[in-house]
């Protein structure tokens, strides 16, 4: 009887480290998707500019650039 309760003792720590895991992988999608939306949203703010022919259309693609940039480097940390 003492074996099997401490089989499933590590049986239960280790789903609770895989749950763990899980929660971990979790907030790095979370943080994926949201630098994907800021993204999203700088180009439609470009194209709203460009669409306009405003003189802001070098700002908005140089934001777009920076926001571009800031999801590739957060997306390449959610994948380590």
């Amino acid at each position: 009887m003492k074996n099997l309760a401490n089989q499933a003792k590590q049986a239960t720590d280790k789903i609770g480290q895989e749950i763990g895991n899980l929660n971990g992988i979790s907030a790095d999608v979370v943080s994926a998707l949201t630098a994907i939306q800021a993204v999203d949203s700088g180009s439609q703010r470009v194209c709203d500019i460009n669409r306009r022919g405003g003189r802001g259309a070098e700002h908005g693609t140089s934001e777009m650039s920076t926001s571009m940039q800031r999801a590739a480097a957060e997306a390449a940390g959610a994948g380590r």
